[in-house]
């Protein structure tokens, strides 16, 4: 739990710091037009306070959208992998799959703040657009728009790739499918090493290639499984 309010508050202190830097780019882009209605210094300040609004929405947002995609992926993962060949398959758990999820969340977030600003700036909605259009310019929502397509392809393209981790135990072998789809196939002699890591579900396991697979991030992690690979590689668990 700890470690995903920490990865949380980087994520979103990445991007309080790049927002401005795109902003900034999207201005250069995009300069405002010299016949652009203007906006007074007054206004500006309280039209920044009332942006505060929508970032704090937004964390909210991409909170949620993490929370849920990290389950979703875990639980396509299972499904897409799921075979009656294999006595035990394991897939990434919520854990690993935060990481994607908390990508994806960051970028879908935006879909429910775009449709719920109006109804939370109200009457300052009007005083909002005029801001952007004289900060950002008339093409800003262009860029905006392709910057968020270029996004959901890379979270959509990372997504893809996390669901690909998998590993499957059969009575003589075990084969493990990583990120990349790079295969490694072993047999259960070919075990070193079985090392408890002192929390339930987490063991390391050595290979005589030097190769170690943690089960940490992965799930359903059975004593009934560990004492199978234990008894077929005739390696005891290491306390």
């Amino acid at each position: 739990m700890l470690e995903i309010i920490k990865s949380l508050l980087l994520s979103f202190f990445a991007v309080a710091v790049l927002l401005p830097v795109v902003r900034f780019a999207i201005r250069k882009l995009s300069p405002p037009k010299a016949t652009a209605e203007s906006v007074t210094a007054d206004e500006i300040k309280y039209i920044q306070k009332q942006e505060w609004k929508l970032t704090l929405l937004y964390f909210l947002f991409a909170t949620i959208f993490a929370v849920f995609s990290a389950g979703m992926l875990a639980l396509v993962t299972s499904m897409i992998h799921m075979t009656g060949n294999a006595m035990y398959l394991l897939t990434p758990n919520f854990r690993a799959l935060f990481a994607p999820g908390l990508l994806l969340g960051l970028i879908l977030g935006l879909l429910p703040l775009r449709i719920v600003q109006q109804s939370v700036l109200g009457h300052d909605y009007q005083l909002y657009r005029k801001y952007v259009v004289n900060q950002e310019g008339h093409r800003s929502m262009r860029y905006y728009y392709l910057l968020f397509a270029i996004l959901l392809l890379i979270g959509g393209t990372v997504a893809w790739y996390s669901t690909r981790w998998h590993v499957t135990i059969d009575e003589q072998q075990m084969h493990i499918s990583s990120l990349l789809q790079e295969d490694k196939t072993y047999q259960l002699t070919d075990i070193s090493s079985i090392e408890y890591l002192g929390a339930e579900g987490e063991y390391m396991i050595t290979f005589n290639d030097q190769n170690v697979l943690n089960t940490t991030y992965l799930k359903p992690v059975e004593l009934e499984m560990i004492a199978f690979l234990a008894q077929e590689s005739g390696k005891r668990v290491i306390r």
